[in-house]
């Protein structure tokens, strides 16, 4: 972006005028934003968006998001592909909303639009968690497959809905009953996955053998204890007093997690006095945006919003925050990219699609971090899946029955749209198959470069 800024700064072309500002491919601007200064400032409100975005996704979505896996007994790639999936696609969901139902014209979604924006969804978050993750992660090939299947599926229900141009009531609702029937399979996803394609015994095994290993090893680390003392020394005695001991330790523990200090208190200077410059300087640059969401959303790991409707609410309340934070950051890069002149198809296919996926984009990075590749990938595949059923068949269903207007599609390019997708989905399970399942830095880098070859193959063949 400031290359570009540079570029646009010190190029002698003609200044934009409020007049190209004010057209319909770019937002309502003042005249003071022509510029290098009006740029700048959409920079910096776009960074610091993204870092609120980073802060409600760690320190409350993804918490949040954990104790409801927890609290139904999801596994983690059950939990990445449905609620995870579904909170951080919140903003495209509003997005179809506000053009289908709230605006006074409804607008024609390209399905160009769906098609890239599914397509960075699957190499560029992917390809980020791969790279900051900070490890290797192992990922298991079936939730990967269950996940594959049903996303194309739902590529097929909205071949076949939009063909026409235009989205009947009936044929939203069959866009919905399709994510019904996702979901459904994610409630019974353990027992069908079992039967159709159970986990390998071998692993079973290796489980099995660990868990003898590890009994032997601590029999044997107690006797060698025992021998040490002495004969004289009767065995039980050491073992009850190691239990009063950790039964001390263990209630000293309960005490400090009863207390776990103001609710408040991070917000005020004592929480970083001992911290270093760079804790410090981070905690005056992001302190607006702590105070917003410490007083808006209840934070799930204190114990006064520990219990189910604390950590619901604060699901619900991140997913706001979200979309609200995500709109502004989608309307800055708009407005920064008529700026610097950027052509409108290369800003869809980069700065609009990036903007409403950095929250699943952050969300999966946080996970990975924690080891969770399958709930990383799954979230990156399940978020298409709830954008195409959910996210388009929810507003095309309220169009048509609340404001009594068929929604229109433009299929100029559907099929080398498709193609092109499932070429892709195609590509990015070869590439894991290559590296047997493991999701590490080269395969990040193949999938940027895979996203960077569709870019400029989509930008010259015009599909924006």
């Amino acid at each position: 972006m400031l290359g570009m800024l540079a570029y646009s700064h010190l190029t002698p072309s003609s200044p934009v005028n409020t007049r190209r500002l004010m057209s319909e491919d770019c937002p309502a601007m003042e005249a003071w934003e022509d510029g290098f200064a009006g740029a700048a400032l959409h920079v910096f409100v776009m960074f610091y968006i993204f870092c609120s975005l980073a802060i409600i996704c760690d320190d409350y979505f993804c918490e949040s998001l954990e104790k409801i896996s927890d609290g139904l007994g999801l596994s983690p790639d059950v939990a990445g592909a449905t609620f995870m999936a579904a909170g951080s696609s919140a903003p495209e969901l509003f997005v179809s909303f506000a053009d289908n139902v709230i605006a006074t014209e409804t607008k024609s979604i390209g399905v160009g639009t769906i098609i890239g924006s599914a397509i960075f969804n699957i190499l560029i978050i992917i390809a980020l968690t791969a790279a900051l993750a900070g490890q290797d992660l192992k990922l298991d090939f079936r939730p990967l497959a269950r996940d594959s299947v049903w996303y194309t599926i739902s590529i097929v229900i909205m071949v076949i809905v939009i063909a026409d141009g235009e989205v009947h009531t009936g044929e939203s609702v069959c866009l919905i009953l399709g994510y019904v029937g996702y979901v459904t399979f994610m409630v019974f996803n353990t027992t069908i996955m079992g039967k159709m394609c159970p986990a390998k015994e071998e692993d079973d095994t290796e489980d099995v053998e660990l868990g003898t290993q590890s009994k032997a090893k601590g029999m044997s680390m107690d006797l060698e204890s025992i021998e040490v003392e002495g004969a004289s020394a009767p065995a039980p005695a050491p073992a009850d007093d190691k239990k009063e001991e950790t039964t001390e330790e263990a209630g000293d523990g309960d005490d400090d997690d009863e207390d776990p200090g103001p609710y408040f208190e991070c917000l005020t200077w004592a929480s970083v006095a001992e911290e270093g410059w760079d804790s410090k300087a981070w905690f005056i640059f992001a302190y607006p945006i702590n105070v917003v969401f410490r007083f808006t959303v209840p934070d799930c790991n204190h114990e006064r919003f520990s219990g189910p409707a604390g950590y619901i609410t604060c699901f619900v309340m991140s997913i706001i925050h979200i979309a609200v934070a995500s709109h502004f950051l989608v309307d800055s890069a708009t407005k920064f990219g008529c700026i610097v002149h950027m052509p409108f198809a290369l800003m869809g296919l980069t700065i609009v699609a990036a903007g409403t996926s950095v929250p699943d984009a952050i969300s999966s990075v946080v996970v990975a971090k924690n080891g969770e590749g399958d709930m990383a990938v799954s979230n990156a595949i399940g978020s298409n899946v709830f954008d195409i059923l959910l996210g388009l068949g929810l507003p095309y269903l309220l169009s048509n029955t609340v404001k009594g207007v068929v929604p229109t599609v433009s299929v100029d390019e559907l099929i080398p749209s498709v193609c092109i997708l499932y070429g892709i989905l195609a590509a990015v399970i070869g590439i894991l198959w290559y590296s047997n399942w493991m999701l590490n830095p080269k395969v990040g880098m193949s999938l940027f470069g895979l996203y960077f070859a569709y870019v400029i193959f989509a930008y010259i063949h015009g599909l924006s």
